[in-house]
């Protein structure tokens, strides 16, 4: 068995000194205040605050080790001198000289010097800009490398040419949260590389800044609230930094850099580790029961939405058939998915008018057709019989009526049959593909993380069972205890047993991109029907309507000039009875004229809201789209899930970083014991990268 030197220097951790640049740092402590860091007292020694440049700091001493420490604080630009903070900031882009940087250096060589009795500063940490305040340090002072060690916490960059690119500045650890817009966005413009130090991925809260963005800053600075949970549909979830940085069980050193430094495999480091699996909230054991918790919780979401499966139908009926009724604007198509449509009263209305004009009309050729008016005729050889004209505006207001019927017909269609199939991603059935998917999805996953739960405690049993066989053989007395029934007595079966495997899962295989694949097949589907269908009839009611404009506007003319016979001139008046005949036929031509009148009237707003449905029917389809979306899967508690989701999918990555170092400490081994305990180990990791996949794909990255 190797030899490991286990006499490490005592310093503060990388956990606790991100925990003071995140979270301490902020509170302002005052000098002589004892605070504690994951159970690790410290003291107060110096802090500088309302420094005319902006610099906040503050000097701690860890009451543990005796280490001294200076903490940087981030940009708060609320506080007196806050304006030279985000004055800072902007001038980081920059290759000049900061102030705030000379402040903080000057801090350092004063506080250095005061506590040399004490060792002097060993280490600096900030977050945010106190990350280049506290990195500007190592970077000025080269001669205390040896001595210095700097962590940050979504550091900001240094000016630019102070660095030397060319160095690996060893002795810098920056902390990046992968869900941290801001040191993403300096990756994205490709200005980390003025970040010196080597950088170490973390995850902490979760790319969702709700709608007032309040979240940005809590998962900049890495602590959320009071150093609190952030709940998520009744979830805890842990967002501190601290918390999710992974270090090994036996040295607590981070696990970030390849392996550890071997240890000895003895009972007191199978302690250690058995209590590694099995103990608070941050065991290996605690995690995975908040990812167990977080995982069913998300799927109880799924549920309930599959229990609103007829409710979110409604929903897309009502919704699709508002957002024509609001391009059509106009009150006759209301409730168009119906045939009782107020336009189909309408066109009968239309139809009695027609009829009582041409009463009207049949009236005048009984006075046309009298004695003296047919003299008239015969004198002026005119022909004043309008008894023919309301054909064509008949026949072309019965055209109206079927193609309306036909249009209603349409949009019943698509209400009733269509829109209860677009779930279905192009089966033309009414079936909720993406939401049973993703639950039959959920009963896999769900039923596999319940099995590494059980395959985390045999993995802690068998380490509990080596660590009694070792203590017994030391003693000498494993035979008698053996032979009374021990524990050992059931070393073969226990020790190869690797538990129940896991499940595969042939459920959501394109991952969360099954919904965008729906939401496209149904968009498609939706405009291939609105132009095959409602968009051809909708243009044909277009050409009536206008045709039928035309018409009454060319009855109307005829009987106006065909009755207005008071112009025509007649040698004798037959002592005014001509006159008064004529005068009764324009008032009739007037009442007739009138419900003619009142058609067209109504007519050309249904022609303007046919016209706007033609051109914007892209439109509807456009607008009925994100409600579509939601219908698929709420887009609300799609959040939710995805926030579950991706915190246990991390939770995951990260004990597969920590199992990564047992397997390799476990490694090398001799002992049948210790190598059953290896591959147990293996296993447990490669059912954690299982998992983890399955809960990727139903996660959005």
């Amino acid at each position: 068995m190797s030899q490991t030197n286990t006499n490490i220097k005592a310093k503060t951790s990388d956990p606790d000194l991100v925990e003071l640049a995140g979270y301490h740092s902020y509170k302002d402590l005052s000098k002589d205040t004892i605070f504690k860091v994951n159970g690790t007292k410290f003291l107060v020694l110096d802090t500088r605050y309302e420094d005319p440049t902006g610099l906040d700091a503050m000097t701690v001493q860890n009451l543990k080790n005796g280490e001294v420490s200076i903490i940087y604080q981030g940009t708060q630009g609320q506080k007196k001198n806050g304006k030279m903070d985000l004055l800072t900031d902007a001038q980081l882009l920059s290759d000049i000289n900061v102030r705030q940087l000379e402040a903080a250096d000057s801090y350092y060589v004063e506080m250095k010097e005061k506590y040399d009795s004490l060792g002097g500063v060993t280490s600096v940490a900030g977050n945010s800009l106190g990350g280049p305040l506290a990195s500007s340090i190592v970077v000025k002072h080269p001669e205390d490398e040896d001595n210095l060690r700097c962590v940050t916490l979504d550091p900001a960059l240094l000016p630019k040419g102070m660095m030397d690119p060319n160095k690996e500045y060893k002795n810098i650890i920056n902390y990046y949260g992968d869900n941290d817009v801001l040191t993403t966005a300096l990756i994205g413009l490709d200005l980390d590389k003025r970040i010196p130090g080597e950088r170490r991925d973390i995850s902490f809260g979760f790319p969702f800044a709700d709608d007032k963005l309040k979240n940005l800053g809590p998962f900049h600075t890495g602590f959320y609230g009071d150093n609190e949970h952030y709940v998520v549909a009744g979830e805890k979830i842990n967002v501190a930094a601290d918390d999710h940085i992974i270090t090994s069980i036996w040295t607590g050193e981070p696990l970030y850099s390849g392996n550890t430094e071997r240890i000895d495999i003895t009972p007191e480091a199978l302690a250690k580790l058995s209590k590694a699996m099995i103990g608070d909230d941050l065991s290996v054991h605690g995690k995975y029961t908040s990812i167990d918790s977080y995982m069913n919780k998300s799927q109880s979401l799924v549920e309930q939405e599959g229990e609103r499966f007829t409710a979110r139908l409604n929903e897309l009926q009502d919704k699709i058939e508002e957002i024509t009724e609001s391009h059509f604007s106009h009150p006759l198509f209301k409730g168009m998915s119906t045939l009782a449509a107020p336009i189909l009263l309408e066109l009968d209305i239309w139809i009695a008018l027609l009829g009582k004009a041409e009463s009207f009309v049949r009236s005048i050729n009984k006075v046309l057709d009298s004695p003296p008016l047919e003299l008239v005729e015969h004198i002026v050889n005119i022909d004043l019989n309008v008894a023919n004209i309301f054909e064509p505006p008949r026949e072309l207001l019965s055209q109206f009526k079927e193609n309306i019927v036909d249009l209603l017909q349409g949009f019943k269609q698509l209400s009733e049959h269509l829109i209860p199939t677009l779930l279905s991603g192009g089966k033309q059935v009414v079936e909720d593909v993406f939401v049973n998917d993703l639950n039959a999805h959920y009963k896999i996953v769900n039923q596999n993380i319940e099995k590494v739960s059980k395959h985390i405690e045999l993995f802690n049993f068998k380490t509990n069972f080596v660590r009694a066989e070792m203590v017994m053989r030391d003693k000498n007395l494993a035979d008698s205890i053996t032979n009374k029934g021990s524990l050992l007595a059931v070393a073969p079966s226990m020790l190869n047993s690797s538990g129940e495997p896991l499940t595969e899962s042939d459920h959501m295989l394109v991952g969360m991109k099954l919904g965008d694949l729906i939401l496209d097949e149904s968009i498609a589907i939706l405009t291939a029907f609105g132009n095959n269908i409602i968009q051809a009839v909708v243009g044909t009611l277009i050409g009536i309507v206008s045709a039928l404009e035309g018409s009454l506007e060319a009855t109307i003319l005829q009987i106006k000039s065909k009755a207005k016979i008071d112009s025509v001139a007649i040698p004798m008046d037959f002592l005014g009875l001509y006159s008064n005949l004529a005068n009764k036929v324009n008032a009739i031509a007037e009442s007739a004229i009138a419900p003619l009148e009142e058609i067209t009237g109504t007519l050309g707003g249904v022609r303007d809201g046919l016209t706007r449905v033609f051109f914007g029917f892209p439109n509807i389809v456009n607008e009925f789209k994100p409600f579509l979306q939601n219908a698929i899967l709420d887009q609300f508690k799609l959040a939710e899930i995805n926030i579950l989701n991706g915190v246990s999918s991390s939770l995951h990555g990260e004990l597969e970083l920590l199992f990564e170092d047992i397997i390799y400490q476990l490694s090398e081994h001799k002992g049948n014991s210790i190598t059953a305990l290896h591959d147990t180990s293996q296993k447990v990791k490669a059912d954690l990268e299982t998992v983890r996949e399955q809960i990727e794909r139903i996660t959005f990255s």
